[in-house]
């Protein structure tokens, strides 16, 4: 009878536990709908952990928060940052930024992502095996190494069982040598184009000297090049220097209320400065203009 009543009182506590983390959120399975955030390292020093954490709880639905590691930090030491956040959203985790990518070998990049794996696959839903990967200039310039690179960790998360994510990245026509479709045509493997779970555009329109790109046939081309992908956003955010609330504020809302435009779409959309701007989350009109947006 007592080993009954430790029992329930066990069942109990563990009830209020997961109730009181996810309370006012609404869990949407992964499998269906994605509604992104980024964090990253720039915010140490300045935001507290807990202020993320009460951030992302007070969120109506629960995201999936992209965490980007940097290269001079150890999978180890953020176990603790994954730990917190993963019980209370959902992890994309991006061991290697696009910014750093020039800095690895094939063989050093596979090592990041093993060692992540090993550390933080726990807490992680989905791997971005590549962000940005077709960026000219600052992710190198021999588009078939950044491949290979990316084909290891792809093959490496893909055996252990794992998400895979990659990250385009689209800009304006003529802004680049060689288009967005056309680079993934001609660099990604045919097994990864038939079998990556998530396919994503990062984009910034401010970038682009405003540009609105046309989703629908940018997804619809993606579809046919990525036919059991799912499909999404995977950056956005405002990055004009002085650019002020409203402005932010229009973008977010512009993105995380994108329609579904082909049968794949998930969503996504990863606001890259979603601590900077949101956090503290109390009376912040870009972390509302989010709140709302996934609300409806």
């Amino acid at each position: 009878m007592i080993g009954k009543i430790k029992k329930f009182y066990i069942l109990v506590i563990l009830f209020i536990s997961v109730f009181s983390l996810s309370y006012g959120q609404k869990t949407v399975p992964l499998s269906s709908y994605i509604y992104g955030i980024t964090v990253d390292d720039s915010w140490q020093g300045k935001i507290k952990t807990e202020q993320i954490i009460e951030a992302i709880k007070a969120m109506s639905v629960k995201p999936t928060v992209r965490i980007v590691m940097s290269k001079d930090i150890s999978p180890q030491e953020y176990k603790e940052l994954f730990s917190k956040i993963h019980k209370v959203a959902y992890i994309m985790a991006t061991p290697v930024d696009s910014y750093e990518m020039k800095k690895y070998s094939v063989s050093s990049y596979l090592k990041r992502f093993k060692d992540s794996y090993e550390t933080l696959s726990e807490y992680t839903d989905i791997w971005e095996i590549g962000n940005e990967v077709n960026g000219e200039n600052w992710l190198g310039n021999n588009p078939k190494l950044i491949s290979e690179k990316v084909y290891s960790a792809y093959k490496y998360i893909r055996n252990n069982n794992g998400k895979t994510a990659l990250t385009s990245y689209y800009f304006a026509p003529g802004e680049q040598k060689i288009p967005m479709n056309d680079w993934l045509e001609r660099y990604i493997p045919s097994d990864m184009k038939n079998n990556l779970d998530y396919v994503l555009v990062s984009y910034y329109e401010d970038d682009n000297n405003g540009y609105q790109p046309e989703w629908k046939k940018v997804f619809e081309d993606l579809e046919a090049i990525f036919p059991n992908s799912k499909l999404g956003i995977g950056e956005c955010g405002s990055t004009k220097k002085g650019a002020g609330i409203v402005s932010k504020v229009k973008k977010a809302r512009h993105y995380y209320t994108m329609p579904k435009y082909v049968k794949n779409y998930i969503g996504g959309y990863f606001w890259w400065y979603w601590v900077q701007e949101s956090v503290p989350y109390k009376n912040n009109k870009v972390w509302e203009a989010i709140n709302d947006s996934i609300s409806k």
